[in-house]
């Protein structure tokens, strides 16, 4: 019996050891990788409002506004999206980025978090909630088209590369051996 109990612990020892270990750093990663992904904490609503907690991020906040505002504001942050990547100067990098990550979503928590007592008080001060709303989506979307249209970074390039085209093309002028 013990021939039997040495050799097959021995096998256990020398295979099971690293098969283990190699399941316990697996657990290990998924775990880091879960906390990493992990949720962020979701602010707290004002004392007094109810309902659950308002999340950041301005995609959710833009889902529950009512449907004229919620395709605007959508739309605004599709457009925000996609100018990430490209090519900007400082200035309106700068702009752009603080209008997705900032503006966007404070106005959109602004907004909702408006209680009816709140609505009852603006219109008490000839204000419409919606109105409101609206005219700050609206100059959210024109800073974003005046901070677009001022990128002096893509005009440069679209001219540098006129100009190179011209030099290599344009007839009647000796090409450059190399």
């Amino acid at each position: 019996m013990e021939e039997v109990l040495v050799p097959l612990g021995f096998f256990g020892m020398v295979f099971g050891f690293p098969l283990l270990r190699r399941e316990l750093i697996h657990r290990h990663t998924m775990e880091k990788l879960r906390l990493q992904h992990a949720a962020p904490p979701m602010p707290e609503r004002l004392s007094g409002t109810e309902g659950p907690p308002l999340p950041e991020d301005a995609a959710a906040l833009a889902l529950r506004l009512p449907e004229p505002h919620r395709l605007y504001a959508l739309a605004l942050l599709c457009r925000l999206q996609d100018t990430q990547g490209t090519k900007l100067d400082a200035r309106a990098a700068f702009l752009i980025k603080q209008a997705r990550f900032e503006y966007l979503p404070a106005t959109l928590r602004s907004y909702l978090r408006v209680t009816p007592a709140a609505q009852a008080q603006l219109r008490a001060q000839g204000h419409d909630p919606e109105g409101l709303l609206r005219e700050q989506l609206e100059l959210i979307s024109r800073g974003v088209d005046d901070a677009l249209r001022q990128d002096h970074h893509a005009a440069q390039n679209v001219l540098t590369q006129g100009a190179f085209l011209r030099e290599v093309f344009e007839p009647g002028r000796e090409k450059v051996q190399v």
